[in-house]
């Protein structure tokens, strides 16, 4: 079954969370002028009065928290299983997300123009296609800060986009973790598909304490309790100087996230901000490379 919903930015995260409650198998999100066309997959069209009731509580509750819903109009139809599995592909085209980086999908043909570093990605259900606002945000910040040579850390790696891009900007290493064996193997089959299993080597959990030696550059682009709780460790794993970015969430919580940050000893650089949500940028105090 597919269900979708049309609705403002600000809500975008509480009804994903609604659909994948319940039972959404994947969820393509599709940014218009004024609003966000959600649509989610369901592998079985059952119960159908039952989840959309489901869906209409959770915009009613959205709405008495203070956000704003946009139309909120839903749609659904019962598309063949061969369909839905590939529908979303449609939506994820050739991206510039940065200068001088494309992220291009495994289907399309993409040749690189001049100075130009590419992304080749298939996310299968693991997330991270560079069309999410803290996604793209991250890729940017990596082109702004990552150095040649450096030794990174992607925590929550996802399809492995972070931690790919890092290895094609000139990391010499890099380590991914993420806690979902379905993205453990996802990230490794774009790591191989993209040149890079000799510089990137990804493994599940969802910390680095196993992973011997220090970072110059650790990136966590998942919920902000996650960096909040991963903050202590990543400021002991980071060299001097070594920075730390960490996105996956809304504006309204990145105070929280700059004080848990700056609690653990990093300093903050800055806080940058795309459709609602947010990434910080913070450093280990001392003298880098």
């Amino acid at each position: 079954m597919e269900i979708t919903i049309l609705v403002h930015p600000e809500a975008v995260e509480g009804i994903s969370d609604a659909l994948f409650s319940i039972g959404a198998k994947g969820i393509v999100e599709e940014r218009l002028p004024l609003h966000v066309r959600v649509t989610a997959y369901l592998s079985e069209a059952k119960e159908v009065d039952e989840r959309l009731a489901a869906i209409r509580r959770r915009l009613a509750a959205l709405e008495k928290e203070g956000l704003r819903l946009g139309p909120g109009t839903i749609t659904h139809r019962t598309v063949s299983p061969q369909a839905w599995e590939s529908l979303w592909k449609q939506h994820f085209k050739v991206w510039r997300v940065a200068p001088g980086l494309v992220i291009a999908p495994s289907w399309e043909k993409y040749r690189p123009e001049a100075g130009e570093c590419a992304v080749t990605l298939d996310p299968g259900a693991a997330f991270g296609t560079g069309d999410h606002p803290t996604t793209r945000l991250c890729l940017r910040l990596l082109v702004g800060r990552l150095r040649p040579g450096d030794r990174v850390a992607d925590v929550g790696c996802g399809s492995g986009i972070l931690a790919i891009t890092a290895a094609v900007l000139g990391a010499r290493e890099v380590i991914a973790t993420d806690s979902d064996p379905g993205a453990v193997s996802v990230a490794r089959q774009n790591v191989r598909r993209n040149g890079v299993a000799d510089v990137v080597k990804v493994f599940e959990g969802d910390l680095l304490s196993d992973h011997q030696g220090s970072f110059d550059l650790i990136v966590c682009n998942i919920l902000a309790q996650e960096v909040m709780r991963l903050a202590g460790e990543a400021r002991a794993l980071l060299n001097p100087g070594g920075t730390f970015i960490g996105s996956g969430f809304e504006g309204s919580v990145a105070t929280m996230v700059e004080d848990a940050l700056a609690k653990a000893g990093l300093e903050m650089v800055s806080t940058v901000g795309e459709e609602g949500w947010t990434a910080c940028v913070a450093v280990r105090p001392g003298p880098g490379r």
